[in-house]
């Protein structure tokens, strides 16, 4: 056989931005060796005629932060065509965390994201602490899309000040500096940057304000320690 997979008589769309145009795609170890006229025989030839045959999608604002514990498939995600996600968004996530904040960073993310507290309290396989930890436990678990992780700011400052990020309490140059020092350690481990969130209506499930929307005097400081950190990364809200 010359290809493992021929997709035929779709229509290409490439991401170029070049008109949509009939061409084949011919797939052999898993590369794609050959695009428009792909003479040869196939293991397997799928008929595309009538659909379109594009690039993998990216989906630059997911919340699969959970979910990507204990699903290789990461649906629905993967059954629209994305084949990377980035998770880590509106600033919440679970890593780093230490035991003791779990349920706060579940009760936090159903907070922000609708998501229900107790399908990741039952789903999640909490095998890390450190964010760098968190990056290897996901790299562990074959899966069906590639995924880039972001480092969420209320996991970050629940992990440095404990009960006092919630409670209101002004950050610390000596809270600044641990988390400097912690999203440093995951961007230069891969993290694909820093996520927060800047919306009042992002509320934890007993509506109190969020960890990162708690007005304090150091906000200014810390937020200038992260960009000179994302130099290294990229940061989003």
């Amino acid at each position: 056989m010359d290809y493992d997979l021929k997709i035929t008589g779709g229509t290409l769309v490439d991401g170029t931005g070049a008109a949509p145009r009939r061409a084949d795609v011919a797939v052999r170890d898993g590369v794609i060796v050959a695009v428009g006229d792909c003479p040869g025989d196939a293991a397997r030839t799928l008929d595309a005629t009538g659909s379109l045959v594009t690039p993998g999608f990216v989906d630059v604002h997911c919340h699969y932060d959970g979910q990507v514990s204990w699903d290789p498939t990461l649906a629905p995600s993967a059954m629209h065509g994305v084949t990377t996600c980035v998770i880590g968004n509106c600033g919440v996530g679970f890593a780093p965390v230490r035991e003791r904040d779990r349920a706060r960073l579940i009760a936090l993310m159903e907070g922000v994201e609708d998501i229900p507290g107790a399908a990741l309290a039952e789903g999640i396989r909490w095998q890390w602490e450190s964010f760098p930890q968190y990056m290897d436990s996901i790299a562990a678990t074959p899966r069906a899309i590639d995924v880039l992780a972001q480092v969420p700011h209320d996991a970050l400052r629940v992990f440095v000040m404990g009960e006092r990020a919630v409670a209101g309490s002004v950050a610390t140059d000596d809270d600044i500096a641990q988390m400097r020092a912690l999203v440093r350690e995951a961007l230069l481990a891969g993290a694909a940057g820093f996520s927060t969130g800047r919306t009042d209506n992002h509320r934890s499930p007993n509506g109190d304000q969020t960890p990162r929307r708690r007005p304090t005097r150091a906000s200014s400081r810390a937020s200038r320690g992260r960009s000179r950190a994302s130099r290294t990364g990229c940061c989003k809200p």
